[in-house]
């Protein structure tokens, strides 16, 4: 059987940025380039009622809906509720595979940027980016890759999107 797989591998038409600790054939992989250079959350002022709300704690986004493993059923929740959302449509441009990440998805991506952006064909990540973690009708996640430092902000505010996919 080949290896199992390592951050910085390329996989599935992205670079592998998480790996399962509990199943090392199973992980998570981020495009090699942005979806968007910049676009709003979207869906201002309605809390969307089957993404969960991730509440402002001081920076450390926690609970359902923030966590490795959620992007997809975001994203996907996202836009049953808000059909015309610019950052889960964004990450849904390389296939229906493809999502926005959450925000430990997210954080997961900036932990290993060094080994992301040292892979040929990797675009380097801007600074702020959107993850599918809402934290209510008015803001959502997003992550500053300049600091480390998740983000509670306004979802009318321009990020970017780096879509991801399991495998």
């Amino acid at each position: 059987p080949p290896p199992p797989p390592s951050v910085g591998d390329l996989r599935d038409g992205g670079v592998v940025f998480w790996v399962d600790p509990a199943d090392n054939t199973h992980g998570l992989v981020c495009a090699l380039s942005d979806s968007s250079g910049g676009t709003q959350w979207g869906c201002a002022g309605t809390d969307l009622i089957n993404v969960p709300n991730v509440a402002w704690n001081g920076g450390n986004p926690v609970g359902p809906g923030a966590e490795i493993g959620d992007g997809e059923s975001n994203t996907n929740s996202i836009l049953a509720d808000c059909p015309s959302a610019p950052a889960a449509l964004a990450a849904r441009l390389l296939g229906p595979e493809w999502f926005l990440p959450s925000a430990k998805e997210l954080d997961q991506m900036d932990i290993n940027k060094t080994t992301l952006e040292a892979v040929a064909g990797f675009s380097a990540f801007s600074i702020y980016y959107w993850s599918s973690t809402e934290g209510d009708n008015v803001f959502a996640w997003g992550l500053n890759f300049n600091f480390g430092s998740q983000n509670y902000s306004d979802t009318n505010n321009i990020f970017n999107v780096r879509a991801v996919r399991a495998f």
